[in-house]
């Protein structure tokens, strides 16, 4: 159904329309001050092109028909409550490090479980693969993207998802409406104020409580999930998940920073059209800011766990892929078969996150080389980042 003429106080609608599709009523609880604030949001701050206003109420439905298909499903498979997730493996760091890279890498050993693109969405015991073609959550998902990569193909360049790879937490995250998830997606300066307020430690047990429904047909194999953003949220996981395996990847900050800034110009845009360059140089600053909070929300956590971390640099990972992992495997005591060699030396070669040229700069962004080191200092210090690499 089409977006509504006004997003603000639309909720009858929303739900009306998210029923329509999921068959379901239930949205479970929890989520409507968060939705209330992005709908008026979405009135006031951003600039939608007429494909990209329809775009973006599409993700907000879809977003309520999953919150729909998890309270089902929690309620058709009670057995999700008793599916322990054990020593998970958690890739984090500043984003644009190598993350994306390296879970996908990781994510082609069959001894890993992850949270695909499609079930972010469609939330529900993972069903066979052969039958994902059939799925209309999957179906959903794979036209979402393809009209997302069809409004702005850069996207695609700057961040490759795929709806039958692994994703990010981060996809779950945005259930509750209270995320840095939505700020990522258009121009959102309002939302993002109230997000600042607020507490993620909700969205954080829901994204578990969805992974033990995700998995909870598949128990014996180990999680491998990746999303920067715990990297603020690494005391909510030591808390509930005191055997987590933690790798931060590292890198020039003054490139992570400015590649991340490009990311988000590129997604906008396939929202906003030319019209997301009027907040382009507003978009730097706040991810300065925004990720250095966050690794100063994270640091004294991991202070206090060292044992659980693992440290990767970009330019090491992206010298040695296969060096790397071999490391990686070995801190945190795994097996890395001849099946999955094959697999990674395969998907290295085919080099799916290195297609195309993702061009950026500093001052186009409202940066400056000497802002962002000025900023990120301490964490250069700690972990020896090489400036310029």
């Amino acid at each position: 159904m089409k977006a509504p003429d006004r997003f603000d106080r639309s909720h009858d609608y929303l739900h009306e329309v998210a029923s329509k599709i999921s068959g379901l009523t239930d949205f479970g609880t929890g989520y409507g001050e968060g939705l209330a604030v992005l709908l008026a949001s979405m009135d006031r701050d951003p600039l939608f092109t007429p494909a990209g206003r329809e775009l973006a109420w599409d993700a907000v439905v879809m977003t309520m028909v999953s919150r729909a298909l998890a309270e089902a499903n929690w309620k058709q498979y009670p057995e999700w409550r008793e599916n322990k997730i054990t020593r998970p493996i958690l890739i984090t760091g500043l984003p644009r490090t190598g993350t994306t890279a390296l879970h996908k890498l990781m994510g082609v050993d069959p001894q890993f479980q992850g949270i695909e693109n499609w079930l972010t969405a469609s939330p529900m015991p993972r069903p066979p693969r052969e039958t994902w073609a059939e799925n209309p959550g999957f179906q959903r998902a794979f036209r979402w993207l393809h009209q997302q990569h069809a409004e702005s193909p850069d996207i695609a360049i700057a961040h490759n998802v795929v709806a039958d790879e692994l994703d990010e937490q981060l996809e779950l995250q945005r259930q509750t409406f209270v995320s840095n998830r939505w700020a990522c997606t258009w121009y959102a300066p309002a939302y993002d104020a109230w997000w600042q307020t607020q507490d993620e430690k909700p969205s954080f047990d829901r994204e578990l409580a969805l992974m033990q429904l995700i998995g909870c047909h598949d128990q014996k194999r180990q999680w491998l999930l990746k999303n920067p953003g715990s990297i603020c949220m690494l005391g909510y996981w030591l808390e509930a998940v005191p055997d987590v395996c933690v790798i931060q990847t590292h890198r020039d900050p003054v490139k992570a920073i400015a590649s991340i800034s490009s990311t988000l110009q590129h997604i906008h845009a396939s929202f906003e059209g030319p019209d997301a360059e009027r907040s382009r140089r507003l978009r730097g600053p706040r991810e300065l800011e925004k990720w250095r909070v966050m690794l100063e929300q994270g640091a004294p956590h991991r202070a206090a766990h060292e044992d659980r971390f693992f440290d990767v640099h970009h330019a090491d990972f992206h010298a040695d892929p296969l060096g790397t992992i071999g490391r990686i495997y070995d801190r945190f005591g795994l097996h890395l078969s001849a099946e999955a060699e094959v697999r990674m030396a395969a998907r290295i070669a085919d080099n799916p996150e290195g297609h195309g040229l993702h061009r950026y700069d500093l001052d186009s962004f409202g940066l400056s080389r000497d802002a962002i080191l000025g900023r990120f200092q301490p964490y250069i210090d700690q972990f020896g980042i090489a400036v310029g690499d």
